[in-house]
């Protein structure tokens, strides 16, 4: 590979840091052990509160392996790191600034899905206040904020059954995220996809496609990905919560789910890697749950496991994902 340097930059982690947010020192590792055997000199930086421009030395003339998040608890600042790494033009990994603006915000997000014809849940902004979307939206409903990732947002009960139960949850989302918007969406209670999408080229490919299996789940506890499934290690959430890869019984179901996936990428200007959530519907259809740019990358996440099951190395997607950086591809 012809880079002279790289440059790992991530969000710098605090002592006793949410798991959700200390996770980003995995991908560091995995970023380290992909440059080493790709024989590429590399440092690594942490970057405090996005203040890319206290490094423009480190980063200038290296090829910037992008593992910068929004400072916690200002999720509305996502991509303003990666904002800062356009104006050094600095070559970068990963979704640009443009479309990680796009799919932090999940309202904006489904709106650019549904112009381009694209299944969302029925659903919208929520205001507790004047809770009249429950009239034009079919229960159960699950809400949750619309700019948190990782499930934060989505800790104990975050499906309603009634409309109190919604108002409730509502004005509860809007205290402890103040000035954030609630999105609301029909639940869907059908089976759980997630596509790992990876540059190839100027183009992308889907990887193979994981089904989220909810084990033995009761009633009262919704079938979901939520907060404790991901972080609360040994929670029930956690332990019942299992990626399978389904076999050639479900090829027609999975040809579905990769052509209602892969669009996503353009449509939302994805460029390296990225991920799409799908559920089926009532009717057994693929609806679109979220799109997520620049994917948790940790040896124990969904999108390396994909890649594992195509046969790809942690190295082969590396220089994938760097290979498209140099290149500027954004393209599907």
């Amino acid at each position: 590979m012809e880079i002279a340097r790289a440059v790992i930059a991530h969000t710098a982690v605090d002592a006793g840091a949410d798991p959700s947010t200390a996770d980003v020192l995995d991908q560091v590792r995995l970023f380290e052990e992909g440059m080493t055997a790709l024989g590429v000199p590399r440092t690594t930086v942490a970057v405090e509160q996005g203040r890319v421009w206290e490094h423009e030395a480190a980063l200038r003339g290296a090829l910037v392996c992008n593992l910068l998040e929004a400072p916690p608890g200002r999720p509305q600042l996502h991509a303003a790191a990666t904002a800062a790494l356009e104006l050094l033009g600095v070559p970068f990994t990963g979704s640009s600034a443009a479309a990680l603006w796009l799919t932090t915000d999940k309202l904006a997000t489904r709106a650019v899905l549904a112009e381009a014809g694209l299944p969302v849940a029925a659903g919208g902004r929520f205001d507790p206040n004047r809770p009249d979307l429950l009239d034009r939206v079919p229960p159960p409903w699950i809400l949750k904020p619309a700019w948190e990732d990782a499930s934060v947002g989505l800790e104990g009960r975050p499906v309603a059954a009634t409309a109190m139960e919604a108002v409730e949850r509502g004005r509860a989302l809007a205290r402890r995220f103040p000035g954030q918007p609630v999105l609301l969406e029909h639940f869907l209670a059908g089976r759980e996809f997630n596509v790992s999408i990876l540059a190839a080229g100027h183009s992308a490919e889907a990887l193979p496609v994981a089904e989220i299996e909810f084990v033995d789940f009761p009633p009262e506890v919704p079938a979901l990905v939520g907060y404790e499934a991901k972080w609360t290690s040994g929670s029930f959430e956690e332990t019942h919560t299992v990626r399978r890869f389904p076999g050639p019984e479900d090829g027609p179901l999975l040809e579905r789910i990769r052509a209602v996936a892969l669009p996503c990428w353009r449509a939302c200007g994805l460029s390296g890697y990225g991920r799409v959530d799908i559920r089926l519907d009532e009717r057994g259809a693929p609806v679109i749950l979220e799109v997520n740019t620049n994917p948790c990358l940790s040896a124990d996440a969904g999108f390396i496991a994909a890649a594992a099951r195509a046969g790809l190395s942690t190295a082969a997607v590396v220089e994938r994902i760097v290979s498209a950086a140099r290149a500027g591809a954004t393209v599907a």
